[in-house]
């Protein structure tokens, strides 16, 4: 049986576990893509990445094991609105409202280094 994630002494880490940002997979007719997610309620999402379907499109998002089917409401440069179409259950919403303030609580390079790869741009 593999070990992994366990060390001697009793399995504790060296190294605190720090956040990353929360990522969605955002699924049209014709694609999926990721992008991150900046804010999430039980009605909708913020979110930012290259290339994201237009406004009007329809789109299954999943984050975190949570799926929800949606529409983009509007856009402003490499972010969309999403309006879901069943508002998230309450612990789903509470769930990955906690892992958005996580990320917002990354330093500011390792935002920058996620921004540029959910834009295409990191190599």
């Amino acid at each position: 049986m593999s070990t992994f994630g366990k060390c001697e002494g009793g399995g504790r880490r060296v190294s605190p576990r720090t956040a990353a940002p929360l990522i969605a997979l955002i699924t049209t007719l014709n694609e999926t893509r990721s992008a991150v997610v900046v804010d999430v309620s039980a009605t909708g999402a913020r979110l930012r990445g290259s290339n994201l379907p237009p406004k009007w499109a329809d789109l299954f998002i999943h984050v975190e094991g949570v799926v929800g089917f949606g529409t983009v409401q509007w856009e402003e440069g490499d972010e969309r609105g999403i309006a879901f179409d069943v508002a998230l259950h309450p612990d789903d919403e509470q769930l990955l409202q906690q892992k958005v303030r996580e990320m917002h609580g990354l330093p500011p390079e390792i935002k920058a280094a996620f921004d540029d790869w959910t834009q295409g741009v990191a190599h």
